[in-house]
């Protein structure tokens, strides 16, 4: 089976670090932390094991952080033992194909999720720790377990481990919604740390996956709060926008932006100091670096939370007088574990239950950052996509199962879903074999933005042309052979470094090659939340279907010579287009610039996003000017320049009026 492991050990990491600086290909080679191989399956270490085949796996930065050696073996996480090896990929779906004897808590066809790490209770301690007794068990005080150890991450084709590690999806959330469980539960935490009262101003820095997935959840939990969010992509702004921030802060200025949004007074000393009295009531950092969190500290209000969401792998060096000054409460976020539920009773409950009542009920929607897909055989640009998102506008990338053909992996195949084919095609089929049942039984499936393909079907020996949705795979195909060290290229807006969210180099994004430019029948189209209307069909070139037949040819009577003439089947090819008529071909999605007129309130936004260089697009719900929010300050490094957006009607559908 495939299998994916991080060696963490310093050798590993300092050799491939030093070769990054001027070979791009030494994060995929064989002396990288990352191997990506296919090993033997292993039968289960014991009665109490299940064993999982993976359906999807997400890319979170805390994996692109270890991939691309972005950290410090002297933080305080690395002394600490069993860090050193491990399986990525924490944010994983799966279904239960084998369980022990002992297993009284799941059963085989049960659809899970990855809940929990080693801890006390997985590993049969004889004596359970303070975290573990609560129900924290991700904050396990054990530092050395006893036990066979897990075998198998979210991007490996299987897991082999405890049952009390899973937690089972309930049966109304689909496959995407189930993989994006175990960040939306971070956002849960996160925000159940420090719920804001109605009334108060707060601020989210950070708009990747985790930024917007606080967003929802301040929005189902806390609807009587202001938002502000802080994004520096203009498609995490058009999200953010979309999913209820009232306001948006550009990294230009901000601390002008923040004494206009809350009524502060705003302070200047010597050698650049600037200090704040007043600010908001809250603030998530969900990026967590050494910038942020020293401007964090100075925008929340006297006897406010900072509560830090995101992380560093780096030792920082940060002015925390304004938490004895000010009184701010600091408060640290990591994961899930119980919360205190339903708020303001004395009930505990898990963090993902929570999670998934809260998408049940429609309070939340975190399907909708999924942006794109890809087999795990092609793990380098999946990991390109996701690391340089400036190039990619990418929130979400998952590695899809479905995608692997069984003849690469033999046992990939879940038992609920269908390999998607390499494009979309044409086949004739028999009678009896439209009759047939699908083996495994596999359920078709159709994507969001499915083109419509003909599909030519024989029903009581009649040919009948019908029209089926069906659908390539998205990202690159699984029909490639695995190449392991592929040309990579350098994109320096995405190297890592201190100069962080402001310099466009957050450490959330960690350096990384570009993804390729994507051809028109591999580009994903963004996920827009909120959005119910469905695109059109997809558009033949000529109003007459072309007819498809078979790619065979039938053989000649034995008695009869064969004719020089050409067979009457041919390849499945479309007729051209007369040279005059306008051929109409799609198109590469791609960032449209904005005219002088505004665009209706109910345009669709796609239009309205603009590349980095370009200037960013106002949103003018209220007369308040927008500047370019992809464009840093080359005066003055510590001074980011911003501007704050108030869009008075924000709501879950999308912004009132664009224009440039």
């Amino acid at each position: 089976m495939w299998t994916s492991t991080m060696e963490l050990n310093p050798r590993r990491v300092m050799l491939t670090r030093l070769l990054g600086l001027f070979w791009n290909g030494a994060f995929f080679s064989s002396f990288a932390p990352l191997q990506v191989q296919n090993v033997p399956r292993q039968s289960l270490p014991a009665q109490n094991w299940v064993r999982v085949r993976n359906r999807l796996a997400g890319i979170c930065g805390s994996d692109l952080h270890l991939i691309y050696t972005d950290g410090d073996f002297r933080i305080a996480p690395a002394a600490l033992p069993n860090h050193q090896r491990s399986y990525p990929g924490h944010e994983v779906v799966g279904e239960v194909i084998e369980v022990g004897e002992d297993v009284t808590q799941l059963r085989v066809g049960d659809r899970v999720v990855l809940q929990n790490g080693p801890n006390c209770l997985s590993t049969g301690a004889h004596q359970m720790c303070r975290s573990c007794a609560s129900g924290n068990y991700n904050l396990c005080e054990q530092g050395h377990l006893s036990g066979p150890e897990p075998i198998g991450g979210g991007w490996s084709e299987e897991m082999l481990l405890h049952e009390q590690q899973l937690f089972r999806v309930p049966p109304d959330l689909s496959d995407e919604q189930a993989v994006m469980l175990e960040p939306s539960a971070v956002a849960v935490h996160a925000v159940l740390r420090h719920l804001p009262q109605p009334g108060e101003h707060v601020l989210i820095i950070g708009a990747g996956t985790i930024g917007l997935l606080v967003l929802q959840v301040l929005r189902a939990l806390a609807p009587q709060t202001t938002i502000s969010v802080m994004a520096r992509h203009s498609f995490q702004i058009e999200q953010a926008t979309r999913m209820g921030a009232e306001y948006i802060l550009y990294p230009h200025d901000t601390y002008q932006s923040v004494k206009l949004l809350t009524g502060a007074k705003l302070y200047k000393g010597i050698l650049g100091n600037k200090m704040l009295l007043g600010g908001y009531d809250a603030v998530y950092d969900t990026v967590g670096t050494q910038r942020t969190l020293h401007d964090a500290l100075r925008w929340t209000r006297a006897g406010g939370a900072l509560v830090i969401v995101g992380l560093s792998l780096h030792l920082m060096r940060i002015d925390l007088t304004p938490v004895w000054y000010q009184e701010v409460s600091l408060i640290g976020s990591t994961g899930h574990g119980t919360e205190t539920w339903p708020i303001g009773s004395q009930q505990r409950r898990d963090t993902f239950a929570i999670a998934a009542e809260l998408i049940e009920q429609g309070g939340i929607h975190p399907e909708k950052l999924i942006t794109h897909r890809f087999a795990l055989t092609n793990f380098r640009e999946a990991l390109s996509t996701a690391a340089g998102k400036s190039r990619s506008r990418a929130i979400k990338v998952l590695f899809d199962y479905a995608l692997l053909p069984a003849s690469v992996v033999p046992n990939v195949r879940s038992a609920a879903r269908q390999r998607r084919p390499v494009r979309p095609t044409a086949t004739r089929t028999t009678g009896d074999q439209a009759e047939q049942p699908a083996q495994d039984n596999e359920a078709a499936i159709h994507p969001t933005y499915a083109p419509e393909q003909p599909v030519l079907q024989t029903q009581s020996g009649q040919a009948e042309e019908q029209w089926e949705s069906v659908g390539g795979p998205t990202g690159d195909t699984w029909s490639h052979s695995v190449q392991p060290f592929p040309q990579t290229y350098t994109d320096q807006e995405d190297q890592p470094g201190e100069s962080s969210f402001y310099g466009f180099s957050e450490s959330s994004t960690p350096f990384a090659p570009p993804e390729p430019q994507a051809t028109p029948a591999e580009y994903v189209f963004p996920a827009m939340p909120f959005i119910t209307e469905e695109p059109g069909p997809y558009q033949a070139v000529s109003d007459e279907p072309t007819p498809h037949t078979l790619l065979t040819e039938e053989p000649a009577p034995q008695n009869q010579a064969v004719s020089d003439e050409p067979m009457p089947h041919t390849m499945l090819t479309e007729e051209p287009a007369p040279q005059n008529a306008p051929r109409e071909e799609p198109a590469p999605y791609q960032a449209q610039a904005v005219s002088d007129e505004p665009i209706p309130q109910n345009a669709p936004t796609e239009e309205s996003y603009q590349s980095e260089g370009e200037e960013q697009t106002s949103m003018a719900a209220q007369p308040v000017t927008m500047t370019d929010a992809a464009q840093t300050s080359e005066e003055d490094e510590g001074d980011v320049k911003t501007t704050g957006y108030r869009n008075a009607d924000a709501t879950n559908d999308a912004p009132d009026t664009l224009q440039q």
